[in-house]
């Protein structure tokens, strides 16, 4: 069961969405999951989470470029808040490749002693208020570089199909330059992150064209480099990546 909210105007557009979760299951639950452009933050109430083998309870995800096997032990409580990385790097307060393919103790990141405590005292209404309490001034006046905020709106509005050296020649930067401020502000330097935002669009798109047809609409030269790119990310060929995402979610 999931419980979403909108989170509260000053955080719109920062916080990307935001969910309760509550599931009982009669053995545990392992799954593959991401990877994605959100910075994730998970808040634990009950049990523990395993993410590739390490154990887990209230923790922030980094920006990945591969998926992750997660996995709990049949009883999972809690909260999800995803976040646009622009604003993550406010929340974090650290240049955000030091997160990129990290799982970090939220205590780490966020200084907000008993939050998860309280979180679970109350009910699902108060659960999202006090979060929007929480972030809101953490999160709502983060100023990233506009050049950034332009770059990373303009890979994301054409699903990560502009070049790089474009990009650059468009802001008057060198790449040395247009790759340690993507990392700084969002994790990854902007080549993976096209590539990230590319793998995106063609998992949205898997099963309603043919492959060699998706592959030209997200941006590879061929099927077979869309067949290598899913076998990167996934592990799986795009034909078991789309069978095994069906049975998941059944």
């Amino acid at each position: 069961m999931q419980i979403r909210r909108d989170p509260a105007a000053p955080l719109a557009g920062r916080v990307t969405s935001y969910y309760g979760f509550e599931l009982a299951t009669p053995e545990p639950v392992r799954q593959r999951e991401g990877p994605g452009t959100d910075v994730v933050v998970i808040l634990t109430f009950e049990e523990h989470w395993l993410i590739d083998g390490e154990r887990h309870t209230s923790f922030v995800g980094g920006l990945h470029e591969r998926q992750v096997t997660t996995e709990h032990p049949g009883r999972s409580l809690g909260m999800q808040v995803n976040l646009d990385p622009l604003a993550a790097r406010a929340l974090v307060g650290a240049p955000l490749h030091e997160l990129a393919h990290r799982t970090v103790p939220l205590e780490q990141i966020l200084d907000a002693p008993f939050l998860v405590e309280r979180l679970a005292e109350g009910d699902w209404d108060d659960r999202f208020a006090l979060l929007d309490e929480t972030l809101a001034p953490r999160i709502a006046a983060a100023h990233p570089s506009r050049e950034v905020a332009w770059a990373w709106q303009r890979l994301r509005a054409t699903h990560g199909r502009v070049p790089i050296g474009t990009l650059a020649a468009e802001l008057g930067w060198s790449r040395k330059r247009i790759v340690a401020r993507f990392r700084d502000e969002i994790g990854l330097p902007p080549k993976a992150v096209a590539r990230l935002l590319r793998f995106e669009r063609a998992r949205e798109l898997a099963g309603t064209m043919p492959w060699g047809e998706l592959a030209f609409e997200c941006g590879f030269s061929d099927q077979s480099h869309l067949i290598a790119e899913f076998r990167r990310v996934t592990g799986r060929t795009p034909e078991t990546f789309l069978q095994d995402t069906v049975a998941q979610a059944a």
